[in-house]
């Protein structure tokens, strides 16, 4: 789903459009819990809009902006479902440290409690959910990444998006997928029992030795013949794991790992001696625009906004 549509999209209705902090952060507050912010030092001109519709009992909330926002909230008597589109929200949620970028999503619960920090730039999607959706205790971690359920999620997230943004006919069964897609993340199979099938258990394993290979790769240049040898299974078996468990391909997978490879290497103080390009070939990309431009789409800010941030974020 593309940021930029969905800012056009005829069924969201813009409720802000701004450079006032102070009215962001008191809307946000009204709309998904108890909210603290601020702006941190050295943050680009604060900027955002937000658009919002509603499918049945779920209200859809459009936020973009920019800005390096630290956030506090204590999460109501609702839930929030929320899918960034693009940048990152590194976040400690209940005391557990997760990082939410596009194609993941986070699930906040009633009573939990966040701090985290954004990207430069963040652009995504907010999904007010009724408590009565959020039967059941859930998974402990509130990061909807890996496993069918959590990527059945997502998906239903975003559809429920689409269905807000242009009111196609029918849109109100995305409001009963959704509702399906919480139930069954909410109650997983206990292990070994409700007839959890061997296969699945395998390829979550398989997948995960995979993603372990190519880590232990990344400055290499490799390609799927070469984890298929390494694996020792069928480019088919390991396209349909990584689909299944994380919804992206091997290589998509492999290009994600090396951008956060990037990313782990700016922030580390160690690393101050070497150069931008230096460190993208030490994560096995190319050293090049091309390389720092899908880095600002997938992380909201450059590599040098990166590497700037280590010593300006508390």
């Amino acid at each position: 789903m593309k940021p930029l549509q969905l800012l056009e999209a005829p069924g969201l209705h813009t409720v802000l459009r701004s450079d006032d902090f102070g009215a962001w952060e008191s809307l946000v507050a009204g709309t998904l819990g108890h909210h603290r912010s601020r702006l941190l030092p050295g943050s680009p001109p604060f900027q955002t809009h937000i658009r919002t519709a509603a499918v049945a009992e779920f209200e859809v909330v459009l936020l973009h902006g920019r800005g390096r926002v630290e956030l506090l909230r204590e999460q109501g008597g609702h839930g929030v479902l929320w899918l960034p589109l693009q940048g990152l929200t590194q976040e400690v949620i209940n005391g557990v440290e997760v990082v939410a970028e596009p194609g993941m999503g986070l699930l906040f619960r009633p009573g939990d409690a966040m701090r985290g920090l954004t990207s430069d730039a963040i652009t995504g999607l907010s999904i007010v959910i009724p408590a009565s959706c959020l039967g059941g205790p859930g998974p402990p971690s509130p990061l909807l990444d890996q496993g069918l359920a959590s990527r059945r999620l997502v998906t239903a997230g975003l559809q429920l998006a689409r269905a807000a943004a242009w009111q196609p006919n029918g849109s109100g069964h995305a409001a009963a997928d959704l509702v399906e897609a919480l139930h069954q993340w909410c109650h997983p199979p206990e292990a070994g029992r409700q007839g959890e099938r061997l296969s699945a258990a395998r390829r979550r394993r398989t997948v995960a030795e995979a993603r372990h290979w190519m880590e232990l790769h990344l400055a290499d240049r490799f390609s799927i013949d070469d984890l298929v040898r390494a694996m020792g299974l069928s480019a088919r078996t390991l396209q349909y794991g990584f689909q299944e468990e994380l919804g992206r391909t091997p290589m998509a997978e492999a290009r994600r790992l090396r951008l956060c490879r990037l990313r782990q290497l700016l922030l580390e103080a160690g690393q101050d001696h070497r150069s931008i390009a230096e460190l993208m070939q030490a994560a096995g990309l190319l050293a090049c625009g091309g390389t720092a431009a899908d880095y600002r789409r997938r992380w909201g800010e450059s590599p040098r906004g990166t590497r700037r941030r280590r010593t300006m974020d508390p």
